[in-house]
């Protein structure tokens, strides 16, 4: 309940937002009861695992008209949270047939509006984004492969990491030129994130 009130309290949130998370939560609970979607014990404190996790990210993005791409969105996360809290350009891609059976369903259950694609990331149809984003998807080297087409020059990347992301950047270092900042996650003290801009290949 801590966190709860914490969120609700942190970013204003409105019963009608409140009312989604919940019921996001709940579809989550009883998906996951037969079909693995998310981590079980991460649902034992899901406004700290899942919607702090997701929603803190709206420090670093601030403007709701922002295009958000969300690769490998598994349950949906982080971009069905931001699109409950007024993100209205959200686009989730995810190539597992039983996670976006569920995201399809829990979007259409509580009318959350994004655009889904049921493919591989490389695959889906090109467009440039504002942000790119993801959540325990890849290494940072793969995850700047498969955000490189969607990026105009004022893209910023943004990954949810743990504290193996220092590695990270130094392998990815050998092959992309790229400005980074790193904030700690406020939902794990273990977590990371990076905000990526200037991303290119090496010649």
């Amino acid at each position: 309940m801590f966190y709860k009130k914490k969120i609700i309290n942190d970013f204003n949130l409105t019963k009608n937002q409140i009312f989604k998370i919940e019921d996001f939560i709940n579809e989550a609970r009883s998906y996951n009861s037969h079909t693995n979607i998310v981590g079980p014990s991460t649902l034992h404190n899901p406004w700290k695992s899942h919607v702090l996790d997701s929603i803190q990210l709206h420090n670093l993005f601030k403007n709701k008209s922002s295009s958000i791409l969300d690769m490998g969105t598994g349950a949906g996360l982080p971009g069905i949270i931001l699109s409950i809290y007024g993100y209205n350009k959200v686009s989730l891609v995810d190539s597992n047939s039983k996670k976006i059976k569920f995201i399809t369903s829990v979007c259409k259950k509580c009318k959350i509006n994004v655009k889904i694609f049921h493919e591989r990331v490389e695959k889906i149809p090109l467009k440039k984004y504002d942000f790119v984003t993801a959540r325990a998807l890849a290494n940072l080297n793969t995850l700047f492969l498969y955000s490189f087409r969607f990026l105009k020059k004022e893209t910023k990347l943004i990954f949810l990491k743990g504290s193996s992301v220092f590695d990270e950047i130094n392998i990815a270092k050998k092959y992309w030129k790229f400005n980074y900042n790193i904030k700690n996650s406020i939902s794990d003290k273990r977590g990371k994130i990076i905000i990526v801009t200037s991303l290119n290949k090496y010649d």
